[in-house]
């Protein structure tokens, strides 16, 4: 019963956790844009009701906030400060994981899928979900207690399986008939198993040319103006553009000050006097250092100790002070990369003529104070008072503060941070509830103080001629350069197959890349060849003494010579032939389905009112 009650103490945790985990599992990678976002301003949805609708249900405001909060939950627990990163990561996660849940959910419902309470028990009893086997009140050493799980399973007592069960009733069960409804087209050959197996077991030796773009780039013709124009037209639909505003952006660095350094000193003079008056090192550092390997729990840690070390292990100014004082001796502080080190060398030794001292520190980082802040934070205030004044503007304020202004360009609504600053979603969003010339208040995050003035604005629409002239000449001349690449390799392979070898056509075309003997896996990148489908297709397929291409490459086109094959041992084969085949079958299961809710994300109906949130 012990066992069940801590269960039970711990239902909220589990009901959260799992949901999670499962959701994660059943698709791969996030689930980033694609989705077809409807203006939220209809006049359909309030946003203070809905901080976003999914094909007109509802994500409650209240809700969202909590499913953060408890992913922040998690960040904090790990013993770390939440930054503004965390937080932005948090909330996309969240509703990433929300559209997912609904529109699977959706799904489920339109389909008409369902469990019994004999599959849940099925399930239970034989096939245990992964949040249930990798909990630790089911495991013994870290592994799944199979016993142990057995034994709380079969308790007739209370109700602790309860909500459970209705987990697996409501949501575990049905997500994976989903997805073998899904994937019940997916066949998986024999000769799937073979390919895979040559591609990972079996070394390939080749000699060979590469014919690279580069090497007949000498030959391309410049694209003319009206055939930039032609490519222009014809491809209109490829130049579209969402609106986009460009900022102008005075910063202020949130770094330590020679105030907060000397501080420091101070802090580190402070506990050099307490060793002084026979205070022990060790207690100290667990008191002091703010070294995080130090820690051991939120309560106990190492007192400081680093263990045995050669030169060449630590920072060099730390090096330098511990290998020059004695054993006994405590030296610093000790300025390094880190902050600054106080350091006790409790011993030394020389190991295979190796010198090693054994040692502890206390490392008191060098951090902003709250003097600094309040000093960054008066100067943005002041420069964002003038900027905005009529009478001064932006620009005689950069020049009266002495400071300099940076351009942040194309900035999407959805976006969550700007080039070179990092998080910043408040500047995003001063950004579209502004006019041009709008000067902002001070703004921050982790690392700046920063003040934005909204620049331009560049509406949703077509990019012009000009802007994408370059991109438009440099698709045409990529093109022309594979183009006369393959003309060039099917050239070479006429005169292969009239006898020349690959050293003489190297002599005759310098500019062309030679492969000798160079052996690997069909998996790895060959020389100069790098990965390409249609080498590993072929040479799957050759024997040796065969010549295959010319192939595409990322570069060009190849021509190559099988020269050796290494053997193929088919006991080997047949021990790794269910290994291969279940990993072949989760990686084409998990690619059909993150598929098949790619198209059912891009033709959801979705509102997105995060924007008027945060």
């Amino acid at each position: 019963m012990a066992l069940m009650t801590t269960m039970r103490n711990r239902m909220h945790i589990f009901l959260w956790a799992i949901l999670i985990l499962f959701l994660l599992s059943i698709s791969i990678g996030g689930l980033v844009g694609g989705a077809n976002i409807i203006d939220q301003l209809f006049g359909r949805v309030d946003p203070s009701t809905a901080i976003g609708v999914v094909n007109g249900q509802k994500i409650l405001p209240d809700d969202f906030s909590r499913a953060v909060s408890a992913r922040l939950e998690q960040v904090r627990s790990s013993g770390r400060d939440i930054t503004d990163r965390d937080f932005d990561q948090a909330r996309k996660q969240v509703w990433d994981d929300y559209i997912r849940e609904i529109l699977i959910s959706q799904s489920i419902e339109k389909l008409e899928i369902s469990a019994t309470d004999q599959e849940v028990l099925y399930h239970l009893q034989n096939i245990p979900p992964p949040f249930l086997t990798s909990d630790p009140a089911f495991q013994t050493n870290g592994q799944f207690d199979q016993t142990k799980y057995e034994q709380a399973i079969s308790n007739p007592n209370g109700n602790e399986w309860v909500q459970i069960e209705q987990f697996m009733k409501d949501t575990y069960i049905p997500n994976i008939k989903l997805q073998e409804m899904v994937n019940a087209d997916l066949i998986i050959s024999d000769e799937d198993v073979w390919a895979s197996y040559i591609k990972q077991h079996v070394n390939f030796t080749i000699n060979g040319v590469h014919v690279t773009t580069n090497a007949v780039k000498d030959d391309i013709t410049e694209p003319t103006e009206e055939e930039l124009f032609d490519e222009y037209t014809k491809n209109i639909d490829d130049f579209y553009r969402q609106e986009m505003r460009n900022l102008d952006v005075v910063s202020w660095e949130k770094k330590p000050s020679r105030e907060d350094s000397s501080r420091i000193v101070d802090e580190c003079q402070f506990i050099l006097d307490q060793l002084n008056d026979g205070a022990s090192f060790s207690n100290l550092a667990n008191v002091y250092s703010q070294d995080p390997g130090n820690q051991v729990t939120p309560d106990s840690g190492k007192g400081g100790e680093l263990g045995w070390f050669g030169k060449g292990q630590m920072v060099k100014p730390f090096e330098d002070a511990a290998f020059v004082a004695k054993a006994g001796d405590v030296v610093g502080p000790v300025l390094s990369r880190f902050g600054y080190h106080i350091i006790k060398v409790n011993d030394r030794r020389n190991e295979n003529d190796t010198e090693e001292i054994n040692a502890s520190h206390i490392l008191l980082k060098v951090e902003m104070g709250p003097n600094t802040n309040d000093g960054l934070k008066r100067r943005s205030t002041l420069f964002s008072y003038d900027a905005s004044d009529p009478n001064i503007g932006f620009s005689a304020a950069l020049d009266s503060h002495q400071v300099t202004m940076k351009k942040v360009t194309n900035v999407f609504e959805e976006t969550a941070t700007l080039q070179n600053f990092g998080a910043f979603r408040q500047a995003v969003r001063f950004a579209y509830n502004n006019e041009v010339n709008d000067v902002s208040d001070p703004m921050q995050n982790d690392q700046y103080f920063i003040v934005t003035k909204l620049d331009s604005i560049l509406p949703e629409g077509t990019k012009s001629f000009d802007e994408v002239q370059n991109q438009i000449r440099n698709s045409i001349i990529q093109d022309r350069q594979f183009d006369q690449a393959k003309i060039l390799a099917e050239k070479l392979r006429d005169e292969i197959d009239n006898g020349s070898t690959f050293q003489q056509l190297k002599d005759n075309f310098e500019n062309i890349d030679l492969i000798n003997d160079d052996t690997k896996l069909l998996i790895r990148s060959f020389q100069s060849l790098g990965k390409s489908n249609y080498l590993v297709g072929a040479l799957s397929n050759a024997k040796k003494g065969d010549t295959v291409g010319p192939l595409k490459t990322p570069r060009g086109y190849g021509i190559v010579n099988v020269v050796e094959i290494s053997p193929i041992d088919s006991s080997d084969f047949e021990m790794k032939r269910d290994v291969i085949f279940d990993n072949i079958s989760n990686q084409k299961r998990n690619t059909n389905f993150q598929s098949w809710y790619d198209d059912l994300l891009d033709k959801a109906e979705i509102v997105d009112n995060r924007k008027y949130y945060f």
